[in-house]
This record gives C-alpha cells, structure tokens and sequence, in this order.
C-alpha cells in the first residue's frame, strides 16, 4: 500500500498532538537545522502550546529533496502548504535564519491567505532591514566555508570536518540555508499588527540588543526584546530560560 503524504504532513511534523490547546507555535530551524532542533519543546512550552515543527526540503525526512536557496520560496512554500490546513490560532518562531523565514511566512500568510499569526518571536538574528555585517561566504570553496561558519558560530560537528559522506550529506542544506541567509533582502510592506518578542544571546557577537530591537519597527504591536545567557545558540544553553519566557509571552498575546 502506498502512503500518500499531504503537502501539510510533508512541511509540519506534529511530535505531540494536542487537540485542546489554545494555540498552534509553527516552529522554523535555524540554518543547517532542523526539526530535531525543537525535540524538546512540547514539553518545555506546557499543554497550552501545540508545536509544529517546519520541515524543510534538504534535511532530516526530507533529505533526498534539493534544498530552497531563498528566503522568499521557503515561505511561499510552506504557507501554500500550511494554509488550507491553518484553522487553529497559531504563532510562528524562527531562530537565526529561521527568524527571517518566520517573518516572510507571517506576511505570507497574511498578504496571500489572509490568515493572521497571533504572535512572532524571533531569536539569534537582526531585523530584516539592517545591513549584512559580513562578506558572503555561500560562495567559499568547502574547506573555507566550514572554518567561517565554524569560526562565527562554533556550530559544525568535527563528523563533518572528518568524514567526506557526512559532506556530502550535511553541506547541501547548509551552503543552501547560508545562501538563502546571505542573498535575503528586506522588502518593505505593511506593518505587521501582532505582538513581536525577540530574544538574544548575551555573549552573540553577531546579534546585539539594537539589531534586536529594530523588530520593533515591523509591528504596530507590542513588542519586547529578552537578552538571556550565551552566545549564537543560546537556543541550546538556556532552552529553559527561553522557553518559559515564549511560553509566557504566546499566552499574554491572547488576552485582548
């Protein structure tokens, strides 16, 4: 018998079903990642809170298909997808390149289908409208490509230094997701009218409180920034910390 996966199964993993609660958190990776990345967070965001965890094409159950290299199609993409099936009230969070990837999926939704997130949170990564700090370096022949990463984010598991097949697995997505990062262009539109919350590593070089408080100026909502404990993936080092604060910051978005 052949298992016929809808557009919805193939873009959303549901790790934990929760019928009863008050709001969907559509949740995006960071660059490399995956859904893995939120493997804990059913539990950390409490029964109120159902997560769902975007899969993108190039990693994890969707491997063997070629990854996006644009902000823009992964959005477009997974809202075509997520919309017929969007009923419940939901949020988006993204982390690093996710947070542009939620932010683009959020307007997406909005402008194309005329759903509205209750909320935004976003996390590791400036506003959309601020400068790129750094030269690309999607273009970087495999060696030096890993060292700047490595260097910038301390990120890339020694496997993929040691062994040419987890290469040959690993970097697609990644080279992909750094190019979508790098090539990425902020397009000015109407203000979003959610709540936004952004959140920040203390010790992230490459993410200070003024790169995070520029969210501010996408939303006619509340907005509020959360600096917590460590570095680019604090995500990881201060899970507890930044859950509690999304958890509590999804919830206060529902009371009018």
């Amino acid at each position: 018998m052949t298992t016929v996966t809808s557009p919805f199964e193939k873009w959303i993993l549901r790790p934990e079903p929760r019928p009863t609660a008050v709001l969907r958190l559509i949740c995006v990776p960071y660059a490399g990642g995956g859904p893995a990345a939120y493997h804990a967070w059913p539990r950390g965001l409490g029964d109120a809170v159902e997560p769902w965890l975007l899969r993108l094409p190039g990693q994890e159950a969707r491997l063997r298909e070629a990854p996006l290299h644009s902000v823009a199609q992964i959005a477009q993409q997974a809202a075509a997808a997520l919309a017929p099936d969007l009923r419940e009230t939901f949020a988006v969070f993204g982390y690093s390149l996710g947070a542009w990837v939620a932010f683009e999926l959020v307007r997406e939704l909005r402008d194309g289908y005329g759903l509205r997130a209750a909320h935004l949170g976003v996390a590791a990564r400036p506003a959309p409208q601020t400068p790129m700090r750094h030269p690309p370096v999607h273009i970087l022949p495999d060696d030096a490509f890993i060292d700047v990463l490595d260097h910038r984010f301390q990120a890339i598991p020694p496997m993929i230094r040691e062994s040419a097949d987890m290469r040959a697995i690993y970097l697609p997505a990644l080279r992909a997701d750094t190019t979508a990062l790098e090539t990425y262009r902020y397009r000015p539109g109407p203000r979003l009218d959610c709540p936004v919350s952004a959140y920040g590593g203390t010790e992230d070089a490459d993410c200070d409180p003024a790169d995070l408080r520029a969210w501010g100026r996408l939303t006619t909502g509340r907005f509020q920034l959360l600096m917590l404990p460590g570095g680019h993936f604090f995500l990881t080092t201060c899970q507890s910390q930044l859950l509690e604060a999304l958890s509590a910051d999804l919830l206060r978005s529902l009371v009018p």
